[in-house]
């Protein structure tokens, strides 16, 4: 069940705030105020007894999840959208037509953008992720948020590349790699390990964005990378494209090479964390 939060028009009963503090049908979770019931998650519970607030806010419902594979059937059965239209986008993205068909990309023509499944790491699709001609990029409502899988695996599979974004993981198939997508630089990671040790990949290869350094300092792109270079624990190497191309996608249409990416890496050192 979702508490609905103290707003300024019902301002939690305990406290007199508008924020943080939530209502259930016999107390208030008050996030100020002690008593001797202290919540797990942080603040204490407070029972309404005979003075129950006269106003409580309607709590939200829970947002729907999305049929991914119900959409992208209608999608691809749609008379405008057949799998001869993956060149389109192909072509915009300088990748390869199958890597598209793999991702199980189709056209959305209700959103007028592209759709790519996002899954869980069994493979169960949770999400869809729309990008249109202009590069805006967004969710279809109710996804969760999940990673970029290809339809098909190779045989022995044994390395896979992990970019961020599946545009880059077309990318990245485009080269001849298997690869793997992550949702954003800082997410995706549970997922993925579920994923590899359900196909049997045990080394990878992590892609970083090579982002420009930030005021503080920070490297997103980078920051991400270690992160998840921790998370899996399996024998793996960081590759960041050369400056000054950002991201694997712009490595490729700018002539790079699968075997450039080997050379660069065959000195580094594999290790999990």
């Amino acid at each position: 069940m979702i508490w609905p939060h103290a707003t300024k028009q019902s301002p939690c009963p305990i406290c007199g705030k508008e924020d943080w503090c939530t209502f259930g049908d016999r107390s208030v979770l008050c996030q100020r105020v002690e008593s001797n019931s202290p919540a797990a998650k942080g603040g204490w519970y407070h029972r309404y007894g005979d003075e129950k607030p006269a106003c409580i806010p309607k709590a939200k419902p829970a947002p729907s999840q999305v049929n991914v594979d119900k959409l992208v059937s209608l999608w691809n059965n749609s008379p405008i959208n057949h799998r001869d239209r993956s060149y389109e986008i192909a072509d915009m993205l300088g990748v390869s037509q199958p890597s598209i068909i793999i991702l199980g990309c189709c056209y959305a023509p209700s959103y007028k953008a592209w759709a790519f499944p996002m899954s869980d790491g069994s493979g169960k699709h949770i999400g869809i992720r729309l990008r249109n001609s202009n590069g805006d990029k967004w969710a279809v409502t109710g996804s969760r948020q999940g990673i970029f899988l290809p339809i098909v695996v190779g045989d022995c599979v044994r390395i896979a590349m992990l970019p961020e974004g599946p545009t880059d993981t077309a990318a990245c198939l485009t080269l001849g790699f298997f690869a793997i997508g992550r949702p954003t630089c800082n997410s995706g990671g549970e997922f993925i390990k579920q994923a590899l040790k359900r196909l049997g990949i045990n080394r990878v290869i992590i892609v970083a964005d090579n982002d420009n350094i930030k005021p503080n300092g920070a490297r997103p792109g980078l920051a991400g990378a270690i992160k998840l270079k921790k998370e899996l624990g399996l024998p793996s190497v960081i590759w960041m494209p050369p400056s000054p191309i950002k991201d694997v996608r712009e490595f490729l249409n700018k002539g790079g090479t699968k075997q450039m990416i080997e050379n660069e890496i065959k000195n580094k050192v594999w290790s999990k964390s």
